[in-house]
């Protein structure tokens, strides 16, 4: 067996009829297990010191030998925990040696050609040599005893009879390595006390650097291995402390494979099992399944199809999603298919609920069961569970696939709704009212704006600093949300005047590269987090970076930033009480009371109405502001007019720049905290 052999393949043949773990064992990458030291002889991963994902540089106190395995902290825990006790600074206690009687693993006998180890650190010779020079050379010094002529190398004791353990014995009447041995003497007296079974099972000796396989089948070693190479891959940070107690849980379960590993307790035991289904999956295995596992079709995420109970609609569903998908062109493609779902689940429900049946046959379908629906979900609405929009969206839906159906020809003959009447449809005057335009109207008070810009010191306490950069964004652009979480490194440039422009994509309407004018100190907060993002990420080209890269698992600095709703929410939640000034007439006079304002109504897309209104009251013409807020329609930009004169007024043309990507002109300021 060569080099590379040892490396890829384990020792023994692959059994036959395990096709699974010959397919396992090509997929995994050399050039992975080289970087872990990994060989099928000793199973024992070692964490590099230099990686940008999983490098744990050694602890810079001297003659430490444990690793930092929280890349955040200056030196191991251990030497945290003595250096608050010592009360020294970070740079005086950098310069005392530790004091160790032992190290991590096994150090080799000082003793030439000896393969034996250290019986402690401090006496530098294994247990045999350090007799040897005590007693019978009367304890002479370390350097003529290792030049006497009786002191000779000795032949190693063999490995530790522990099958998890990588270290050797020590020898005598001992058949275990140290640590071993005395953990043994403290379960030896245990009632019905096995020796076979805790050799199998018993824990590896901990390190800040290694992780033990050793005792596992080779089918799971496999997919633990392949398993951290796409966690990796993917920028997740693995520590040895998280995993050792996962593969030691597998120990001890006895188990020869990830799949039938069914502990409620193990929390890693479900990625590591979800990375191991994805192995070779394709679109075309996954759309079979109850629950896809999206990242088989390029996006993120799960889809689950077991809200719908009928099967024949489940499956046509699968096939409608499968078709639909690619012509979904934007990030939003997943929740567009778990909405579209959620809303064939309710017509599920109301058929599993008002049929005799429970909605199993499609061929008994028909014109009463759309009439039940559509009461269901207006007595859903006017009893305040589901809101008139939701109703709206719900139906829309519904009419769309079913529609969709027929033209699929899945109610055709030979098809998964096979028989489906014709008049199993929502017709026109089935839909309900179109309510309200909502999104004029839900503006924040002035107020109530300069108390949260006062504020965003807080906000960047609380989280980081690319939330504060976000909600700051958010505020003078009136972008929605995924508009400014996704927005590229290189985001800033200049208009031939010179003026600072903000280059975003729409990801609503599929519009790219849509341009929009800032003011200056909004392009100075973009200029200063696209310094912070590149002394972060040196080594990645600024074409692949993100203005806002996400905080973890992303250690090149491309992935997207996450929704800050919940970091936004709780920085609200957190502020002083919020007040609005009301003016009310109390004896013909008027008097201002403070009146409480509800906090509910402050969420990231608040800032787009905050944004439109007030440009709207500052007198910016609609076409000008319909081209600001990337409305499709004009009828949405005139909700934010207040005065239905202000629609038609009669001031300069509107400069609308070239190949329409936005307004030239330069517009007010939302600098509330002004």
């Amino acid at each position: 067996m060569t080099a590379t052999d040892s490396v890829i393949r384990p020792p023994a043949a692959v059994p036959a009829g395990d096709g699974r773990l010959e397919e396992i064992l090509r997929a995994l990458d050399p050039g992975f297990l080289a970087l872990w030291g990994w060989d099928w002889q000793r199973r024992v991963i070692t964490f590099p010191r230099v990686h940008p994902v999983v490098g744990l540089p050694d602890c810079p106190v001297p003659n430490c030998p444990s690793a930092i395995t929280v890349t955040t902290r200056p030196m191991c825990w251990g030497c945290m925990v003595r250096r608050r006790k010592s009360g020294m600074t970070l740079a005086d206690f950098l310069l005392v040696p530790k004091r160790v009687s032992g190290g991590i693993g096994q150090q080799a006998c000082a003793v030439d050609r000896c393969e034996r180890h250290q019986d402690t650190a401090t006496a530098r010779l294994c247990a045999t040599h350090r007799l040897q020079r005590s007693q019978a050379l009367g304890g002479i010094g370390m350097e003529e005893f290792l030049a006497h002529p009786k002191v000779v190398g000795l032949a190693g004791l063999g490995p530790c009879l522990v099958t998890a353990c990588y270290l050797d014995r020590v020898g005598g009447k001992y058949w275990y390595c140290k640590t071993h041995t005395q953990r043994l003497r403290k379960v030896r007296e245990r009632p019905r006390f096995d020796e076979g079974l805790w050799q199998r099972t018993e824990k590896a000796v901990c390190s800040t650097r290694e992780v033990s396989l050793r005792g596992l089948p080779d089918r799971l070693v496999a997919e633990a291995l392949y398993s951290l190479s796409s966690r990796v891959d993917n920028g997740y940070k693995l520590r040895p402390e998280c995993l050792c107690p996962l593969y030691d849980r597998l120990r001890a379960q006895q188990t020869s494979r990830l799949e039938e590993v069914t502990d409620p307790e193990a929390a890693g035991y479900s990625r590591e099992q979800a990375t191991m289904i994805r192995l070779n999956t394709t679109p075309e295995t996954e759309r079979v399944k109850d629950v896809w596992d999206m990242s088989v079709f390029g996006h993120t995420g799960v889809v689950p199809f077991t809200a719908i109970t009928q099967k024949p609609l489940r499956e046509a569903m699968k096939i409608w999603v499968y078709d639909d998908l690619p012509r979904r062109r934007n990030k939003n493609a997943v929740h567009h298919a778990r909405a579209i779902i959620s809303a064939m689940a309710m017509l599920s429900e109301s058929l599993r609920l008002q049929r005799p049946d429970r909605g199993e046959v499609p061929a008994l379908w028909g014109r009463a069961d759309i009439v039940a629906y559509s009461n269901r979900m207006g007595h859903l609405t006017a009893t305040g569970k589901q809101s008139a929009s939701r109703r709206l969206a719900y139906t829309r839906f519904v009419r769309r696939v079913l529609l969709r159906f027929r033209t699929l020809g899945l109610a055709g003959p030979g098809g998964v709704l096979e028989g489906m009447p014709v008049d199993f449809a929502i017709w026109p005057e089935d839909m309900p009212d179109e309510p309200e335009d909502a999104e004029a109207g839900r503006d924040l008070p002035e107020a109530v704006m300069r108390v949260l810009c006062a504020h965003l010191d807080r906000l960047e306490e609380m989280s980081n600093t690319e939330t504060r950069v976000a909600t700051e964004l958010l505020i003078d652009t009136g972008r929605r949300p995924d508009e400014i979480y996704t927005l590229a490194w290189d985001c800033l440039e200049s208009d031939p005047d010179g003026s600072p422009v903000l280059v975003y994509d729409n990801h609503k309407a599929f519009r790219l590269g849509r341009r929009l004018p800032i003011g200056g100190e909004t392009a100075e907060v973009i200029r200063r987090q696209q310094q912070r993002v590149r002394d972060r990420f040196p080594a990645t080209e600024p074409s692949r970076l993100k203005l806002l890269p996400q905080t973890r698992t992303n250690p090149e600095g491309t992935k997207t930033y996450k929704d800050i709703a919940v970091a936004h929410r709780t920085w609200v939640a957190s502020l002083p009480d919020l007040v609005v000034p009301v003016i009310t007439t109390e004896a013909g006079t008027p008097v201002t009371h403070l009146v409480p304002f509800d906090k509910a109504r402050v969420f990231p897309y608040a800032y787009r109405h905050c944004y439109a209104q007030r440009h709207a009251d500052a007198g910016v013409h609609p076409d000008v502001l319909k081209e600001l807020m990337d409305h499709r329609l004009i009828s949405t930009t005139q909700g934010y007019y207040r005065n239905p004169r202000e629609l038609h007024q009669t001031g300069e043309k509107p400069q609308v720049a070239r190949s329409g990507q936005g307004p030239t002109r330069t517009l007010p300021s939302c600098n509330w905290a002004a």
